[in-house]
């Protein structure tokens, strides 16, 4: 490295809230142009440690010091003075206005004047990232995958000394996550600037990395470099196990009975008509590229969006869906991606958002709500999803992304729903976290219900699936089952390598 002092110090930092230790004593050092790793369970203290970091939270004890300087004052404006950058994982953005003027936001007149050549750098990161559009391009058009690569390239862009990259690569295809793994290592060593990489999977981590720290109970458990480790090492030293090798028995129900029949879904993003049907007992996986339309053919099914279409039935009985509570009354269960704006209400409690799909069941008749009776049962479900904290009286917000998306999962257990619909199941979820939600998943279809998984996790596609459909361009062009859902197939069926050989 370029400095023998280094860029950041992590001295004995503890922070507290009511009835949780996120942090006891966390201490790393990171260098200039180094990309160091922070991994740990969801719940491990990270999303604390970056909250301390971007000076939205002021640790109990420690500190933190930049190229030898203590900080004294634990503001957002702060960290800025400080060249901090955090790229959030769940990008904040004005969907209302263009690419350009999201990346000038916080900008003061004189400043955005001047950032011309930000904005040129920023969009042609995103094109090395792999991905195409312009800078008039309004947000609310972009996909999921591409909001966060402009956010990924904004942190950049402004001549920060510290980006700290949380779950960046969430939602993205192998493709477009190597690009972007690359275009990260490249800027670090080209800047000379120090890169907190947060991801939970393993690959990228092993691939991007120069040196990785796992938080465990509060602490900084292990510090190596990537060099001298393994990812099985670093996975028992998250969560004291190995769970690197889940793969969900494959079966085999040709002959079983039909539970979701979808026919002429349609969706007015240029998706469809798309046919299919899953049996009780199945797990159909979607893969397909960035834009393929996988998001918007579980919003058609369950009638989430203006001007979709679907005929769908259940165990043979043809239902009118046309909106997701329609689709509710059926039996279907819509797990979307976006969990934050779409699965949960943040400023409420866990219990509460528990309580949302089924009110009766959870303790609200005829009007009358009890909380006591919702935090009982609220608790009682937060053991079979392994929520962490157990705190149901918490704010969905307090919690971490894993664990919202145990919150989102396990709301609908309450329901007498016999079709789940997963939309990146564990997006942002840790090593332990995703067996965990792969168990669930598995239990439902041991109980004889329908279940549909999108993921542009293809290890995920593959340790799922009993079948897999591809789609490319809006439509279904592929599909495969058993020991033929393969990374190899999946790949050459999106992107039309069999076509192009045509």
């Amino acid at each position: 490295m370029s400095s023998s002092e280094p860029l950041l110090r992590v001295e004995g930092i503890r922070k507290q809230f009511p009835g949780v230790l996120a942090l006891a004593d966390v201490s790393f050092e990171l260098h200039h142009g180094e990309v160091l790793t922070l991994a740990g369970e969801n719940g491990a203290g990270k999303s604390t440690f970056l909250r301390i970091l971007s000076g939205s939270l002021r640790p109990d004890r420690g500190r933190l010091s930049i190229e030898g300087t203590v900080r004294s004052e634990y503001t957002p404006e702060s960290a800025r003075r400080d060249g901090i950058v955090i790229a959030h994982q769940e990008p904040a953005i004005v969907p209302q206005l263009t690419v350009e003027q999201n990346i000038l936001i916080g900008l003061g007149r004189a400043a955005r004047r001047a950032a011309s050549g930000a904005v040129s750098a920023a969009m042609s990161d995103v094109r090395r990232m792999g991905f195409a559009f312009g800078a008039d391009r309004p947000m609310r058009t972009l996909s999921p995958a591409e909001r966060h690569a402009l956010t990924i390239a904004r942190a950049f862009a402004f001549g920060a000394r510290i980006v700290a990259l949380d779950e960046p690569t969430t939602a993205m295809v192998e493709q477009n996550a190597t690009a972007v793994i690359e275009r990260v290592r490249q800027l670090a060593h080209e800047k000379n600037i120090g890169i907190l990489f947060v991801s939970h999977k393993m690959n990228e981590v092993m691939r991007i990395s120069d040196r990785v720290v796992v938080l465990r109970d509060g602490r900084a458990s292990f510090d190596e470099r990537i060099t001298n480790t393994t990812s099985r090492d670093i996975v028992r030293a998250m969560v004291g196990r190995e769970l690197l090798d889940y793969q969900r028995p494959k079966r085999d129900l040709e002959g079983s009975a039909v539970l979701l029949s979808v026919d002429d879904a349609t969706h007015p993003k240029g998706v469809g008509p798309v046919s299919f049907a899953v049996r009780g007992g199945e797990v159909v996986g979607i893969s397909g590229l960035v834009g393929s339309g996988r998001t918007e053919l579980l919003r058609a099914i369950v009638h989430a969006d203006p001007r979709t279409e679907a005929k769908v039935g259940i165990a043979g009985r043809v239902r009118r869906i046309r909106s997701p509570e329609d689709a509710k009354r059926a039996g279907i269960a819509f797990i979307p991606e976006d969990r934050k704006n779409q699965g949960l209400v943040l400023l409420t409690s866990a219990y509460e958002n528990f309580a949302l799909p089924n009110g009766a069941m959870m303790g609200s008749r005829m009007g009358t709500v009890s909380p006591r009776k919702q935090v009982a049962a609220a608790t009682k479900l937060s053991a079979s999803v392994d929520l962490k904290p157990r705190n149901v009286r918490a704010k969905a917000r307090d919690f971490s992304g894993g664990n919202q998306q145990k919150i989102v999962l396990g709301k609908w257990l309450t329901t007498n729903a016999r079709v789940f619909l997963f939309d990146e199941p564990t997006k942002g979820v840790d090593v332990g976290g995703r067996a965990e939600i792969y168990a669930l998943i598995d239990d439902l279809t041991r109980q004889g219900c329908a279940v549909v998984v999108v993921s542009s996790d293809m290890p995920e596609i593959i340790a799922l699936s009993d079948r897999a459909l591809v789609m490319r361009e809006g439509r279904v062009v592929d599909e495969f089952s058993g020991n033929d859902i393969t990374e190899q197939n999946l790949v050459a069926a999106a992107v039309g390598v069999d076509d192009d050989a045509a």
